[in-house]
């Protein structure tokens, strides 16, 4: 293999902080590999976005060490470039790593992937783009897995601030839940009315540390999914998040998929939104799929997931 330039960010306080540890042995690693490493980390996501824009266009590949926040943050950088995007799964959920079958828990194993599929053709991979009306985060925000907007956005952003974990922070959101109403515009189509308790724009189907959610988004195939339950009393809600894990959730009626393309939601009610695991800024928004726009470094999932370039 050919000297190709490698950038490398490691979110420090992803994984209890040892992610930061993670990353010196990452960077040891692909050095070992024969490739030009370039530490890019830095104390805050920002610094090291910055570092990584300066540098940016030298690079053949970003590779990021960290969870779902970090993994965003890396295909926004490399999202419509031939850069491609490896992934060492190092945060508590993990879910777009899971989604696209690397290894957990394994950073041996997770630059091995890496390594091969350097070696190999380019595999592409939808994002999502999503644009607030007002809100800290400017314009646009690139997201790889979900955008959550009602009560599993609640129990994120709860999760994140605590250490009792999703399933702890469902159990302290559910003493004050109650549904909240939306109006939705698919696709351009015309304004429809919701109420529902759990919405969900979904590119790769997991959420929460491993809840296949959406068994059927696939994270190459051009088209999202609009994801709602609605129609669910607080004991409901209750009995439904076990049967995420088994699967049974989606033969209910009150769990709907709807497939799109573009999306813009708001509410009355101040409502935040997660964007990969990461709390951003409230609704009203504006999404849409970005077809085949980041080059991932990922195993080979299937035959027809993946648009392969031409050798």
């Amino acid at each position: 293999m050919s000297r190709l330039r490698v950038g490398v960010i490691a979110n420090p306080y992803a994984a209890k902080r040892r992610s930061g540890n993670i990353g010196h042995d990452v960077c040891a690693l692909l050095g070992a590999a024969g490739l030009s490493v370039i530490d890019l980390s830095a104390p805050d996501a920002l610094t090291a976005k910055r570092r990584a824009e300066a540098v940016i266009d030298t690079l053949d590949a970003l590779v990021v060490v960290g969870g779902d926040g970090t993994v965003a943050l890396g295909a926004s950088l490399v999202c419509g470039t031939s850069i491609r995007l490896g992934i060492v799964p190092a945060g508590s959920g993990n879910d777009f790593a899971r989604a696209i079958g690397l290894p957990l828990d394994d950073a041996d194993a997770a630059v091995r992937v890496i390594v091969s599929a350097l070696a190999r053709g380019e595999q592409r991979i939808d994002a999502i783009e999503a644009h607030f009306e007002g809100g800290p985060e400017g314009s646009s925000v690139i997201a790889l897995g979900n955008l959550n907007m009602g009560f599993d956005a609640i129990v994120n952003a709860r999760a994140n601030r605590s250490r009792y974990g999703y399933s702890g922070a469902v159990a302290r959101e559910l003493l004050s839940y109650r549904p909240r109403r939306y109006w939705v515009e698919l696709d351009g189509g015309e304004r429809q009315h919701i109420d529902a308790s759990l919405v969900t724009l979904s590119n790769a189907g997991y959420f929460g540390g491993g809840m296949k959610y959406c068994p059927v988004s696939k994270v190459d195939d051009g088209v999202l999914e609009f994801v709602t339950v609605s129609g669910l009393s607080r004991a409901g809600l209750v009995r439904f998040f076990p049967r995420v894990f088994s699967g049974t959730h989606v033969s209910l009626p009150h769990y709907t998929v709807t497939a799109c393309a573009s999306l813009t939601i708001g509410s009355d009610d101040p409502i935040e939104v997660c964007s990969d695991g990461e709390t951003r800024a409230f609704l009203p928004l504006r999404a849409r799929v970005l077809p085949g726009a980041v080059s991932i470094l990922a195993p080979q999932l299937h035959d027809d997931q993946f648009q392969e370039a031409a050798a």
